[in-house]
């Protein structure tokens, strides 16, 4: 298995598991304390398993904005965007948050289990731009600090205005003595940041672990486990689960992506014609009054006929109730519907709801009363 430039204080002082082919912590003490430390205060995780790949050069925004459903060109330098990588049949190949760091250098932060497959589709349609393309995966480190208290556990070791990084927003900068991106950014629903740390990968890992140690003296470390419970109980989709190339942004609800007056990307013609189309089934959240969901576990409605499965689910620290997400036969996908859900072969009942799933004034970056 592969190793982060983390590995060490992983292996002293969490539980590691096999994840996309690298030893990483699944927990430091408990999922729950370590979600609720992300929802309440902060936390930080190890997300350098992640593929993080350069285009750079003159045609670099043009390239872009053919390989992304969403307008790249016309962002502003500084801007981070969430969007997706289309087949020309507009099947998911991956989801991906794009940095653009200048006119022509843009940072792609892809899913670390679908890094080669992305980097084959990439090369595959490169010909006709002027770009150059890096791998920055082996040199860097990626680290994301989450939660209402982010900003006062990172503020101390950055040397850029956090007050005045916009979420979405990006900066170059540095984090104690190490040159980096920021991006005000994350998987888990709270306000936080992710931060590539340059020169400091598995061959040269100490600047990383420094950062780390000091980081996790005002922060909880989290593992992987905490990192699905919290991007779940946030609706996010989870690639591989969720969302994959046998789905299409308008069935997976994620069609908010798509630039609306956006022509001749990757998967546009396709597209064009399933929007023209009733979708025949819709991703949503359930909410369980009792027992926890699991993937490929079957929901039906309230006359006992199956009307779709269950693609992550989960127990939700924060509302102490089995929380999954679904594709739902659409004509039965509407917000509110009651239906049930097949847990080891007692149905469990079940709503069919909007995520986040927590209240929004009280958790999440829109909070009311962000620290």
């Amino acid at each position: 298995m592969k190793h982060t430039s983390l590995f060490e204080y992983h292996r002293k002082n969490a539980k590691t598991v096999e994840f996309a082919g690298y030893e990483m912590p699944i927990w430091y003490t408990n999922i729950t304390e370590e979600h609720l430390a992300v929802r309440n205060e902060s936390g930080i995780f190890d997300v350098s398993h992640m593929g993080r790949v350069i285009v750079r050069g003159p045609d670099a925004g043009k390239f872009v904005d053919h390989l992304v459903p969403t307008h790249a060109i016309n962002q502003p330098v500084g801007k981070s965007f969430y969007t997706l990588l289309l087949s020309e049949r507009a099947g998911i190949i991956d989801d991906l948050i794009v940095i653009k760091r200048s006119e022509d250098d843009y940072l792609l932060v892809v899913n670390a289990a679908t890094t080669s497959k992305d980097l084959d589709h990439i090369n595959g349609i490169r010909n006709g731009f002027d770009i150059t393309l890096e791998n920055i995966k082996e040199s860097t480190t990626m680290i994301a600090i989450q939660g209402p208290d982010a900003t006062k556990t990172l503020q101390p070791h950055a040397r850029v205005n956090l007050a005045e990084l916009k979420r979405f927003r990006s900066a170059e900068s540095k984090v104690s003595n190490c040159q980096a991106t920021l991006t005000r950014t994350g998987y888990t629903g709270e306000d936080g940041y992710e931060i590539i740390l340059y020169d400091s990968g598995p061959a040269n890992s100490k600047p990383a672990i420094e950062i780390w140690t000091n980081l996790a003296r005002t922060s909880k470390p989290c593992g992987l486990g905490a990192r699905d419970s919290l991007r779940l109980e946030a609706g996010l989709p989870l690639y591989g689960s969720d969302i994959d190339e046998s789905t299409n942004p308008i069935e997976a609800d994620l069609f908010w992506v798509i630039s609306k007056d956006k022509k001749n990307f990757i998967g546009s013609q396709r597209l064009n014609e399933l929007a023209a189309q009733q979708p025949l089934r819709m991703r949503r959240g359930l909410l369980l009054h009792e027992r926890i969901p699991r993937s490929d576990f079957e929901v039906t409605n309230t006359g006992g006929e199956s009307i779709g499965t269950v693609t992550s689910g989960t127990f939700s620290p924060i509302l102490k109730k089995g929380i999954a997400l679904a594709y739902i036969r659409f004509n039965e996908s509407q917000i509110n519907n009651h239906v049930k859900v097949n847990v080891r072969g007692a149905y469990a009942d079940a709503d069919i709801v909007k995520p986040p799933f927590y209240d929004e004034h009280r958790y999440g970056w829109k909070r009311d009363n962000s620290k």
